[in-house]
């Protein structure tokens, strides 16, 4: 039973990374007035292909016009990845200290859960008005993937999930065919493969001996029993004295 609230955006944050690829993609448009080559940016979203496609039909709102080329990225399966499964429950402990702490009361014993491996599937659509704009996205990712690139999801330091891989898996064509006032677009969607981890909270103690307190007392003030060798209970001190008495006589 769940009884808590616990979330980290950890799927938004390899969905982000994703898009973070994409996000300087460039078409060229021809020249301008001035006889030089402009581009234009293209712009990627977060969302589904229907909404997307449902909001460039319909030109988004009333007084603005959805504007192509552009991209859309979405979730489209999570898949249990138990391969890639080192354990499970497992705890892994390591000591750090920050910098400028102080040795030993600075000292943090940090305690991870062993994550649970993933396997994302994500599709990136992509949209234009003409094929050869379509062209120009298509072929520099092509050359970006061969077959797949490192992403980095986190900058911390303990979290050993924060590296992964994105491969290109699949890549599919359709064109829709305007019927009367409707806009042509061709669309290409592009399936990738990654693998990931969601990682449960890690747990900060401080469980650390940092002093240790002897109190040393006289052997004569304690009360220490022990069995003779004829099986009577003696004090310690006495069957001590009679063993090195007995020793030093002979």
């Amino acid at each position: 039973m769940i009884d808590s609230y616990y979330y980290d955006g950890q799927l938004r944050r390899y969905l982000l990374q994703f898009c973070a690829i994409f996000s300087g993609l460039q078409v060229k448009t021809g020249k301008g007035a001035d006889g030089q080559i402009s581009t234009l940016r293209v712009p990627i979203h977060v969302g589904d292909r229907d909404r997307v496609v449902a909001g460039i039909t319909t030109g988004n709102t009333q007084n603005r016009m959805f504007s192509l080329p552009i991209m859309a990225v979405d979730i489209q399966s999570i898949e249990l990845a138990p391969e890639r499964r080192k354990g499970i429950g497992m705890v892994d402990r390591r000591v750090t200290m920050d910098v400028g702490g102080v040795y030993p009361n600075d000292l943090k014993v940090v305690h991870r859960v062993m994550p649970i491996p993933y396997n994302l599937s994500i599709e990136l659509a992509i949209y234009a008005s003409n094929t050869e704009q379509s062209q120009q996205i298509l072929e520099q990712i092509m050359m970006i993937f061969d077959p797949s690139i490192q992403i980095q999801t986190t900058d911390a330091n303990f979290d050993w999930t924060k590296l992964t891989t994105v491969e290109l898996t699949a890549i599919n064509s359709e064109r829709n065919y305007p019927i009367g006032t409707d806009k042509r677009m061709t669309i290409w969607s592009l399936t990738f493969a990654v693998p990931i981890y969601i990682s449960p909270p890690m747990d900060i103690r401080h469980d650390i001996v940092h002093d240790i307190f002897i109190r040393i007392g006289e052997m004569s003030e304690a009360g220490v029993l022990e069995f003779d060798e004829e099986g009577i209970l003696v004090p310690y001190t006495d069957l001590w004295t009679t063993v090195h008495v007995d020793g030093d006589n002979l």
